[in-house]
């Protein structure tokens, strides 16, 4: 009924045209590719079975990689529909924008299949065959695929904290709070702020009609709620979330056109340095390294 979502607390959060490819992801694509192939082979080596799960190349919407890269007009036009894209998968069920189809995972068959006690070697030994592949491919030494992710979201955090030295958009992010009404001017604070808590109250009206025992968190991680709400009851949510979204832009006007490429391009190198592809990854992102 609900989708529950375990994220770190500060989880990961150049401009690029609207045909071309962020430079460095066909790289970090054919990164991940190898990380497969070397997780297949050491699975394979250990008597497991292991499909591949390579998640097809992204493939950009209109006015994506626009929005991206801070492009108001491509940002007003989404958000007059969508708000920040939290209630509108709810009110908008069959619309790939907001909805899109990704492939299920070719090993959920094996794993349902597999009784307890070798379903618990299988995924020791995943584990194991993933940090060697992220070694191996990489170069990096992780102990596990939630360190994997934890080093890359520390990664981001490092390198986006530059931005907040940077005078220009510091100047342009008190503008912004003062705009917004907030206390906090810090440029990487500010982004995704009103985004970041619709994500909170959705979550909450979800927490609040979850049925049954709430699911823990593990240790330094906090639990989304995604409520399964019907279009007609989402609807209301939705509009006051796009009232929100358009009164954050018209306060950020001056202030997304110019954090946001740095904010991506920052974002898209350390994505693709842990074999990633950066651009497609970093709206998330910087979102939900925010949810606390």
């Amino acid at each position: 009924m609900f989708i529950a979502k375990a994220v770190a607390a500060t989880l990961l959060a150049g401009s690029f045209g609207a045909l071309a490819a962020a430079p460095g992801d066909d790289a970090a694509y054919d990164k991940q590719r190898q990380m497969e192939d070397k997780r297949v082979a050491c699975m394979t080596e250990q008597g497991f079975t292991y499909v591949a799960a390579l998640a097809p190349q992204r493939q950009w919407q209109p006015g994506e990689r626009e929005r991206l890269a801070g492009d108001l007009k491509a940002l007003r036009t989404y958000r007059a529909k969508y708000g920040f894209g939290v209630w509108s998968p709810n009110v908008y069920p069959k619309d790939e924008v907001v909805n899109p189809t990704s492939p299920d995972n070719p090993n959920n068959k094996t794993l349902m299949s597999l009784p307890a006690a070798e379903l618990k070697k299988w995924r020791a030994t995943d584990e194991s065959c993933f940090s060697q592949a992220v070694k191996e491919a990489l170069g990096k030494t992780v102990t596990s695929q939630e360190d994997y992710y934890d080093q890359l979201e520390a990664a981001v955090n490092k390198s986006l904290s530059v931005l907040d030295q940077d005078k220009e958009l510091v100047r342009l992010g008190k503008q912004f709070a003062t705009c917004l009404g907030v206390g906090e001017t810090r440029p990487t604070a500010l982004d995704g702020l009103s985004h970041t808590k619709i994500v909170r109250q959705a979550s909450e009206v979800a927490r609040k009609a979850w049925k049954g025992e709430l699911p823990k968190a593990p240790k330094g991680k906090t639990v989304i709620f995604r409520p399964n709400l019907k279009p007609e009851e989402a609807r209301p949510y939705l509009a006051k979330e796009i009232k929100a979204a358009l009164k954050d832009l018209e306060c950020g006007k001056a202030f997304y056109p110019a954090y946001a490429p740095k904010a991506v391009e920052i974002t898209s190198r350390v994505y693709q340095e842990f074999g990633r592809e950066g651009a497609a990854q970093a709206i998330p992102s910087r979102i939900y390294r925010k949810v606390i």
